[in-house]
C-alpha cells in the first residue's frame, strides 16, 4: 500500500513538474465522484488516475463504497444522510485516502465535483424493475447538493464469469449471455431515461472476454482481477476525456504488454459501441482442434542425460536424469518452491462421529503458516474402519464447505485471503459470507463412494493457499517467504500451481501426525488446473503414495508440442499467475522447450500413476494425454513394470492399464464425476490396500 501511495504521489509531482519545466500551465483537474459499491472500486481506484496522468490530464477521484449498496439503499443514504459509506479517494497527487463513516452530504460538499456517477448494484443490474424510483430519488438529492456538476454518468456493470459460483447467478440461469444482454437493456434504459451518460464497462468486459485471453477478467468470477480492472479504467477514461485509449503508455505492474492492448482496445471499443460487443480482431479463432494440422514435432529423448549418455537401467535415471528433468521442470515452468515453513503448527477446529448418515467421522484441521495464514483440512474417513485408512487427498475450487451438504463443515470465505488482507477493506469480515453455495461442488467430491470403499477424504480450499487470479503475488502464500524489499517472485521462483502443491505437501506433513489417516497411503488427486498441481506435487514429494490427473491437459498430462486445443502461448496468456515467469518465454515456442509433458509424467515413477481424460474435453487435447502417457511409461519399464507401448486409445468410456500407468477416456465434458472416481478407487485397490 505504501509503494502505491508512493508511486501515485511521484506521477503526479513529476506531471506538475514536467508542465511548468516546458512553460505550459499545470493540466486543468477533473473531479469525479462515483456513488457505488465493490463494482466501482473495481473500476476506478485502480488505473484510471495514472491513465490519466500519462495523457496530462489531473483526475482527483471520489468513491463512496459500500459493499453491494443498490440504488434503493443509496436514495435512503441520500435522504437520510446516513453515514454508511467509506469514502475512498484519489487526491490530485496520487495519493489515497478512506475516510470511514461518512455521510453522502459530506463527500458531495467536499469537492466542487465536476462529474458524478451511478450505479446499480450487479445482482440488480439486469432488472430495470429494481431501479425506480429509487435512481431518480437519487439523482434528485445528488443535483439538489452539486450544483457544479456539468456530467452525470451511469456506470454499467458486468456480467459473471461462465463458471461462477455466485448465489445471484441464477437469476440470469447461470449465462454470461443472457446477464450481458439483460444489463444492457436496463442501463440502456436509465441512461436515457435519466439523460445520463454511460460508462460501458459491462460491454468492454464483454469485449476483452472476446479476445484470445478469454474468459479471464475476474479474480472470483465477477470482481475484476487486474487486467479487469485496468479494462474498465480504461473506459472511464474514454468517456472522460473524449479519447481514445490506445497508446497510453501507462502499463500496471505485472500486466503483459499484451493484456494491455487487449483491454485498450476493449475499451476503446466500448466507447464506441456502448451496448454490443464489437470483433476487433482479436479472437480465438487461431485455435486448433484439427490431427491434421498438429505441427510436426519431435519430443525431447527422455531416457538421455544432457552429457549425451543413454539411461538403460533404473540406477542411472535415480542417480542422474530424473534430477535434471525435475531441474528443468522447476526452473523453467513451475518455480522453485520453499521448504515448510519452521513455524508451521496444526490447530483441531471441530471433531465428530458418525456423520453423512453415520457413514463417516470428521475432522477439520487449520494448518498455521505464519501469523494471519492458513489453511483448513476437512477430513472425512469411514466410520467403523480399523484406523489408520488410505485417503484420497485434493484441493477443492470454492471451499469446503462445497463438497458436501453436511451441515457440520465450517463454511469457507470464498475471499478469505483477500479479506484478510484488505483487498475488499469496505466488508464486514466477520460476517462469514460465502460465494459457493453448501455443496455446490458435491458431485464432484462423491463421499459415499468413496468412503463405502474404505477410504478416506481429505481436502482443502485452493485460495487458503493461493488466490487463483493475477494479483501480483500479493495476496497468497508468497508473502510469507519474499526477502526484505521484494515484491515479485524471481523469475524461477513459485508460481500458482507450485504454491498449491506446496499446500498438499503441507496438508501431508499434518496426516503423518493424524491417527486416523495412513499417510504412507495417500493418493494425491485433481481436476483441471488442480490436476496440474497433483502432478507436480507427485513429481516434487515422493511420500504421495499414488498420483492422479483428471483433464489436467496443456502443461499437465498433455503433450505441448502438438499445439492442439489450449496451448503454451494460450495459457500463459490466460492464466500468467499459474507458471513461473521463465516459462513466458516458451508462449509460440514449444519446439524450444528443454521437456514435454510425458516426462511430468515420468517424475512420478516407479509409483502408480492414473491419467483421465474426457471425450468432449478437446482444449485439454485427451489423445495428448493419451500419448504423454504411453511415452512416460518407459521409465516404469525401466523398474520392470509394463509400459504402454503398442496400447491402442480406448474409445469414450474405456480404460487401459499397464500396471503401475493406467489411463481412461471419459464420454463428456470438462468435469470429474462419480465414473472417474470408481476407476481411481479400482485402481487404488490394487496399491493402497
Amino acid at each position: 500500500m505504501q509503494t502505491m501511495k508512493f508511486r501515485r504521489f511521484f506521477a503526479g509531482v513529476l506531471l506538475l513538474l514536467f508542465t511548468l519545466a516546458a512553460g505550459a500551465q499545470a493540466p486543468d483537474t477533473l473531479r469525479i465522484l462515483s456513488i457505488g459499491n465493490s463494482f466501482s472500486v473495481d473500476a476506478v481506484e485502480q488505473n484510471l488516475y495514472e491513465i490519466a496522468a500519462d495523457a496530462g490530464a489531473v483526475y482527483i477521484i471520489g468513491n463512496m463504497y459500500i459493499g453491494g449498496c443498490s440504488l434503493e439503499r443509496h436514495a435512503y443514504n441520500a435522504e437520510s444522510g446516513a453515514a454508511a459509506y467509506s469514502y475512498r479517494k484519489v487526491g490530485a497527487d496520487g495519493v489515497r485516502t478512506v475516510r470511514d463513516h461518512t455521510a453522502l452530504p459530506y463527500a458531495l460538499a467536499d469537492e466542487k465535483w465536476d462529474v458524478i456517477s451511478f450505479q446499480q448494484s450487479s445482482p440488480l443490474s439486469g432488472n430495470p424493475y429494481s431501479y425506480e424510483p429509487w435512481l431518480t430519488r437519487l439523482i434528485a438529492c445528488v443535483k439538489a447538493r452539486v450544483p457544479s456538476a456539468s456530467r452525470y454518468l451511469f456506470h454499467q456493470t458486468w456480467a459473471y464469469a461462465k463458471d461462477a459460483l455466485n448465489p445471484n447467478f441464477p437469476n440470469y440461469g447461470c449465462d454470461q449471455a443472457v446477464m450481458y444482454a439483460s444489463i444492457m437493456e436496463a442501463s440502456r434504459w436509465a441512461a436515457e431515461s435519466h439523460a445520463l451518460e454511460i460508462v460501458p464497462c459491462g460491454t468492454a468486459i464483454q469485449n476483452y472476454r472476446a479476445t484470445w485471453y478469454r474468459d479471464n477478467a475476474t479474480r472470483d468470477g465477477y470482481h475484476l482481477n487486474l487486467v479487469g480492472r485496468y479494462t474498465a479504467a480504461a473506459t472511464w477514461y474514454c468517456v472522460l476525456s473524449g479519447k481514445d485509449v490506445r497508446g497510453n503508455a501507462y502499463r500496471p505492474e505485472h500486466l503483459t504488454e499484451g493484456q494491455v492492448k487487449a483491454a485498450q482496445a476493449a475499451a476503446a471499443a466500448a466507447a464506441e459501441s456502448p451496448y454490443e460487443v464489437t470483433d476487433f480482431g482479436m479472437r480465438t479463432n487461431d485455435v486448433n482442434y484439427e490431427e491434421a494440422l498438429i505441427p510436426a514435432y519431435r519430443l525431447p529423448e527422455m531416457l538421455r542425460c544432457a552429457d549425451g549418455t543413454k539411461v538403460q537401467g533404473k540406477a542411472r535415471w535415480e542417480e542422474k536424469r530424473r534430477a535434471e528433468l525435475y531441474a528443468l521442470f522447476e526452473r523453467e515452468m513451475f518455480g522453485r518452491a520453499p521448504a515448510a515453513p519452521p513455524s508451521l503448527h496444526t490447530e483441531l477446529l471441530e471433531s465428530a462421529t458418525g456423520v453423512l448418515g453415520g457413514l463417516a467421522d470428521r475432522r477439520q484441521v487449520r494448518i498455521h503458516f505464519a501469523k494471519n495464514r492458513y489453511m483448513d483440512l476437512l477430513i472425512y474417513t469411514p466410520a467403523g474402519a480399523e484406523k489408520p485408512v488410505p485417503a484420497f487427498l485434493g484441493i477443492n475450487f470454492y471451499g469446503n464447505h462445497s463438497i458436501t451438504d453436511d451441515e457440520g463443515v465450517l463454511m469457507t470465505e470464498q475471499d478469505a485471503l483477500q479479506r484478510r488482507y484488505g483487498v475488499y477493506p469496505g466488508l464486514d469480515r466477520n460476517k462469514g459470507e460465502s460465494r459457493a453455495a453448501r455443496g455446490a461442488q458435491a458431485s464432484r467430491w462423491p463421499l459415499e463412494l468413496i468412503l463405502s470403499a474404505g477410504y478416506g477424504v481429505v481436502t482443502f480450499y485452493r485460495g487458503d493457499v493461493d488466490p487463483d487470479f493475477d494479483d501480483g503475488f500479493r495476496n497468497g502464500v508468497h508473502g510469507v517467504y519474499y526477502r526484505e524489499g521484494q515484491h515479485y517472485p524471481k523469475p524461477d521462483e513459485w508460481g500458482a500451481i507450485a504454491a498449491w502443491a506446496w499446500g498438499l505437501s503441507r496438508a501431508l506433513d499434518y496426516l503423518e501426525k493424524d491417527p486416523s489417516v495412513d499417510a504412507s497411503r495417500v493418493a494425491v488427486l485433481g481436476h483441471s488446473r488442480l490436476g496440474k498441481t497433483a502432478l507436480w506435487a507427485g513429481a516434487s514429494d515422493a511420500r504421495f503414495a499414488l498420483v492422479i490427473s483428471n483433464d489436467s491437459g496443456c502443461c499437465g498430462a498433455a503433450l505441448s508440442r502438438r499445439g492442439i486445443g489450449e496451448t503454451v502461448e494460450i495459457i500463459n496468456r490466460s492464466f500468467p499467475h499459474w507458471f513461473c515467469a521463465n516459462f513466458k518465454k516458451y508462449g509460440g515456442n514449444e519446439d524450444k522447450m528443454p521437456f514435454d509433458q510425458h516426462e511430468l509424467l515420468a517424475l512420478v515413477a516407479p509409483r502408480p500413476l492414473y491419467i483421465a481424460s474426457a471425450s468432449a474435453d478437446q482444449w485439454a487435447d485427451p489423445k495428448g494425454e493419451f500419448l504423454a502417457a504411453v511415452e512416460a511409461s518407459k521409465v516404469w519399464q525401466l523398474y520392470g513394470y509394463r509400459g504402454l507401448k503398442g496400447v491402442k486409445m480406448p474409445e469414450a468410456g474405456g480404460a487401459v492399464s499397464a500396471g503401475r500407468i493406467a489411463y481412461h477416456l471419459r464420454e463428456g465434458k470438462h468435469d470429474i464425476t462419480a465414473f472417474d472416481w470408481q476407476h481411481y478407487i479400482d485402481f487404488a485397490d490394487n496399491f493402497l490396500k
